[in-house]
């Protein structure tokens, strides 16, 4: 490791590891980031664990044995992880020691709340809060390549330098202005969405899917259910088992051959009979039970879009008021579902819901 000019320090053995970890039992919280790579798999391989021990970051290198094993109990403890964009983060962590984090504080989540227009990216966060420059140049580095040269080194350790100090004016801003608990429970609900892994109804996020015959959507929900099942399982992307405009093609097909299906998986002109031929073993199944229960997209009809321009326009005067944006407020699907069913969707419930008096 080149390290020389750099003020953090670096653990690569599971002795150092555990002397980390007794020092980071003592501290409040946590700033964490981590560096991974997915490009070639579903799951994402763990290449760095950057982590601010309260005086200065410390880069883990997890790829030698033992060394997550001794900051384990450090992870699945109850104790917050500062993070900024947690999601991705959440996953990998959770991947490596068993146990998605339970307790988060997402700076970017704050930074909306106080304001922001979303997302807010860290670097122009340091920015404005901090007057500093973050490097940019190792965003693409192979972070499970060794050794990692001093530019990566540090590009790793600013990514966690600046957290705590960020997350402290934040957690007071958010407390000024009485929105912690809003920001308590928006966290907690990414946490429970990444914990809950697989979509169970991820037809409903293609585009125009409210177009789609009741059958056309009942396909391609078996479509990509089918591709996300396949992908964790041989742990490869989800577009290399099944390409999502081939899903949406075969969905929309009038009727199901093998000629029709090899049409369909063209991509760039060429056709994979390989796929099609997958395709048309898994169209040829029975329909399962929670297949011909999944909820349906459909238009809104005119008094639910006059619905939904209502709440539109209440939410647009709250944001304002609030000096955050509307569609964090509410976005586009929280108003049509409102519109639909009277109420907003399970994940947008809560603070929003009392808020906007729903």
């Amino acid at each position: 490791m080149d390290a020389e000019s750099q003020d953090l320090a670096w653990v690569d053995d599971p002795v150092q590891a555990q002397a980390l970890a007794q020092r980071l039992r003592g501290l409040s919280a946590l700033a964490v980031d981590t560096e991974f790579v997915r490009q070639q798999t579903y799951r994402a391989r763990l290449g760095l664990i950057q982590i601010h021990d309260g005086t200065r970051p410390v880069l883990v290198d997890p790829l030698p044995a033992g060394v997550l094993d001794a900051l384990r109990e450090v992870f699945t403890a109850p104790i917050p992880l500062i993070i900024h964009s947690a999601s991705e983060d959440l996953e990998v962590l959770g991947q490596a020691f068993g146990q998605v984090p339970t307790q988060l504080f997402d700076t970017q989540i704050a930074e909306v709340m106080l304001g922001a227009d979303p997302p807010p990216g860290y670097q122009k966060l340091v920015q404005r809060e901090l007057g500093i420059e973050l490097p940019k140049q190792a965003q693409r580095t192979d972070w499970l390549k060794r050794p990692l040269d001093a530019e990566q080194l540090r590009y790793a350790a600013e990514d966690v330098a600046w957290l705590p100090t960020i997350a402290d004016r934040q957690r007071d801003a958010l407390t000024r202005l009485g929105r912690w608990d809003w920001f308590a429970e928006e966290c907690a609900r990414l946490c429970e969405r990444v914990r809950a892994a697989q979509d169970p109804n991820p037809h409903l996020k293609i585009k125009s899917c409210e177009r789609f015959t009741p059958l056309q959507q009942q396909r391609l929900w078996r479509l990509l259910r089918w591709r996300d099942a396949e992908a964790m399982a041989r742990d490869r992307p989800k577009n290399w088992i099944l390409d999502q405009g081939v899903a949406v093609r075969v969905a929309l097909l009038d009727r199901i051959d093998r000629s029709s299906l090899e049409s369909a998986t063209q991509i760039d002109g060429r056709a994979s009979p390989r796929v099609a031929a997958k395709i048309e073993a898994v169209l040829a199944q029975a329909a399962s039970e929670q297949e011909l229960k999944i909820p349906l997209a459909r238009p809104l009809e005119e008094a639910e879009k006059q619905r939904a321009q209502d709440l539109r326009e209440h939410v647009q005067i709250k944001a304002e008021e609030l000096g955050i944006a509307p569609e964090f407020l509410c976005n586009r699907r929280g108003l049509e579902h409102w519109a639909r069913y009277g109420e907003l969707p399970e994940d947008l419930r809560g603070w929003r819901q009392r808020l906007l008096a729903l």
